[in-house]
Formats: structure tokens, sequence, C-alpha cells
């Protein structure tokens, strides 16, 4: 086993136990509150630390397409990891989300995906996938993408009255270097992406679970060689 597969395998064990930490906590808040919408108050206190540690940790992800250590293309993993990120950015800034159902709904998705996602990885990298996490991969995303993809984009929909109210990192001219920025376009125009980008993700997924369920668990389609960082 050489460096580059220990240092994928620690790396995805890591996360895997961070995110499975972080599934933890939110159930244990959730099941507190009688899994009722008191349980949306408090989540971001509950969690956002270690979400913010752990999915910028993912930045790593893209370094590892970029120097080789996975097949997928760098800029594939850059939108897909900055998506994230993104989200994360607007939650450390935008208090007023932070009790919301849509956060909530996000972390949760989040949470229960990259636990999957990131131990089928681990064990990939040793050929030693159970059938039955092999299944979870390719059969929670069905539920898990949309869900994720609907706390995305409602997060993202509902910080712009406050980035717009408190004109979050705008940038108005004149100024130096003469160029101004509105976050607030800026994120409404995020939102094409979402619309374009999980019908593809979608489909190709669907393509992958039959392929999976065709070869009987057999060879992973998405070993950690070809790993993607699907939602």
């Amino acid at each position: 086993m050489n460096l580059s597969k220990i240092y994928l395998i620690t790396y995805n064990l890591i996360q895997f136990a961070g995110w499975s930490y972080i599934l933890l906590l939110l159930v244990q808040h959730a099941h507190q509150a009688n899994w009722s919408s008191a349980a949306f108050e408090g989540v971001w206190e509950k969690v956002g630390t270690l979400v913010t540690y752990f999915q910028f940790a993912a930045c790593n992800e893209v370094l590892h397409s970029v120097f080789g250590l996975v097949r997928t293309p760098a800029s594939t993993t850059f939108v897909q990891v900055f998506s994230r990120v993104a989200c994360v950015t607007l939650a450390l800034f935008v208090p007023t989300i932070h009790n919301t159902w849509v956060l909530t709904l996000m972390l949760f998705s989040w949470s229960i995906t990259e636990v999957i996602r990131y131990l089928f990885y681990a064990l990939s990298l040793i050929d030693s996938v159970p059938y039955v996490l092999g299944w979870l991969r390719y059969t929670l995303f069905i539920v898990l993408y949309p869900s994720g993809v609907t706390g995305e984009t409602g997060t993202i929909i509902y910080s712009l009255p406050y980035v717009e109210e408190k004109q979050l990192f705008y940038m108005t001219m004149p100024n130096s270097i003469n160029f101004s920025f509105n976050t607030k376009y800026v994120l409404i125009g995020s939102l094409i992406f979402y619309v374009v980008g999980l019908p593809w993700l979608y489909t190709y997924m669907l393509g992958q679970r039959k392929r999976f369920i065709q070869t009987g668990g057999g060879k992973q389609q998405s070993s950690s060689s070809t790993q993607k960082k699907t939602q």
C-alpha cells in the first residue's frame, strides 16, 4: 500500500468520523425537541463549528484532483465543493438563517450523505465495500439529493434579505480597482446552477445505481480513485 492510498484512507476515515459525530449531535438535538419544529432552534449553534471545520476541510479534495490522487477533474470538484463552502459561509455571516427549517434540512442531508460517502470511499481503497453500504450509497441519494438541494437553495433564498440589508460582501464604486460586486445578485444567479446541475447529477447517479444492481454490487463504479464530491 503506497503513501497516497494511506493518506486517502486516513482522510476519508477522519471525514467519516467527523460527519458521524455531527449526525449524532443533530439526532440528539432533534430528539430533545421531540422531532418538532423546535429542533430548528439552536441547530447551528449545536453543530456549526464542526460543520465549518469538516466542510472547509473538503477543499482538500480539489487538491486531490489537481495532484492526481483521484481522477475526478479538478474543475468539477471545485464547483461541487464551492457550493457547500458558500452555504457554510452564509451560515457564518447571516444569523437570520440559523433557526430555519432549510438550514436544518441541509445539515441533516449533508451529514447522512457524507457518513455513507466517506466510509464507502475509504473501504473502496481496500476493496472491502459491503453490499449494504454500496446499496445505501446508490439508493439514499434518491431522497438526499433533492432534500440537500432544497436545503442549500432555501438557505441562499432565506439569506437574501439580510445580505441586501447589510450589503454583505458588497463592493461599490467608485473604488481604487474600479470594480463593483453585488452579493445578492450573485447568490440569485447561483440558483441557476442548481437547476441545471441537479438533473445531470441525479441522472448520473441513477445510472450508477443501475450498474450496481445489475452487477450485484460487484466492482464498485465509484471507487475513491474516481471520487466525485456528490451531495
